[in-house]
């Protein structure tokens, strides 16, 4: 960074004044930031000026730094999150790439992926030209997860997670694939919450009928693998559907109705019990009521 350093620009009366120029929207109060500031600054200005304005959905700002020749396209599919659609259709005018993606871990979704709770704004990324296949992402494969597909995950993978079945199936729609772990994902998702919580039932309901839908539906493997069998062990993957219950991180509510369904439809809940004997204890007194229920027909081997 030329000039002063980041926090002394931060701190100086022209960026103060700028961010409330971008808060009340009001071109004047920037046209005086601008004249404050230094000519070896003004980069580092128009930066702060078009991060904040399009957080801010400060169209009169943006359409003032686009007036004076400077570029409102985020630098980041991160930058363009929480602005309005009006706003977005704004940048999309001015050259803002709706698919772009980055190189770094924490930057290489598309701004689709970074919305995805958003069932309506991810109908209005589909419908402005965002693909469901990430920009330069290799296709999947059987025997092998790319570092790409590692920091990126199928558009599925995500809708899985937070999304409703019918943005699931408008994606699919689409052409989206379902990648390694849209089951996985959805179970894990309906292990969050805690009963009694205000709206938990609703998306309890919400989640476990995603992960009926990907069983009874579109047909996934109840004990799919989450990474290649016999490779390099990847981070953050616990195994088949069944063991990201054990394995979650927010074991707040009673999965015993998630346990059952998944055993219902067939899952080998062995890999499962070996994470629950340090992690979740209770789901092994879940798996041996199930197989009490099911009598001499179980399909459930408990060690």
């Amino acid at each position: 960074m030329n000039g002063r350093g980041h926090l002394a620009l931060w701190n100086s009366p022209e960026w103060v004044l700028a961010r409330q120029a971008c808060e009340l929207d009001d071109t004047t109060l920037l046209d005086q930031a601008i004249l404050m500031s230094p000519a070896e600054d003004l980069d580092n200005l128009y930066g702060l000026v078009r991060r904040q304005a399009t957080k801010n959905n400060a169209t009169a700002i943006l359409h003032n730094l686009i007036e004076r020749g400077v570029s409102v396209v985020p630098q980041f599919p991160a930058g363009a999150v929480g602005a309005s659609k009006e706003t977005l259709k704004l940048l999309l005018a001015h050259g803002w790439d709706i698919n772009a993606r980055a190189d770094t871990p924490n930057e290489a979704e598309p701004f689709m992926w970074l919305v995805s709770y958003d069932g309506e704004l991810v109908k209005w990324c589909l419908d402005h030209g965002a693909s469901v296949h990430p920009r330069g992402q290799e296709p999947l494969s059987d025997d092998v997860i790319t570092k790409s597909q590692q920091m990126c995950e199928t558009m599925l993978e995500k809708i899985a997670t937070s999304g409703t079945v019918a943005m699931f199936e408008l994606l699919r729609s689409k052409g989206a694939p379902l990648g390694w772990r849209p089951l996985h994902h959805a179970v894990e998702a309906a292990t969050y919450g805690r009963d009694g919580q205000e709206g938990d039932d609703e998306k309890l309901g919400e989640r476990m009928a995603m992960v009926r839908h990907l069983l009874d539906v579109v047909g996934l493997d109840v004990n799919a693998p989450d990474q290649p069998v016999g490779g390099k062990a990847l981070p953050m993957r616990c195994g088949t559907p069944i063991c990201y219950i054990p394995a979650s991180g927010m074991l707040e509510r009673d999965t015993r109705e998630l346990t059952w369904l998944l055993l219902d439809r067939g899952a080998d809940p062995a890999p499962a019990l070996e994470i629950a004997k340090r992690d979740y204890p209770k789901f092994a007194e879940d798996v041996k009521a199930w197989k009490l229920q099911q009598g001499s027909s179980s399909k459930c081997c408990l060690q």
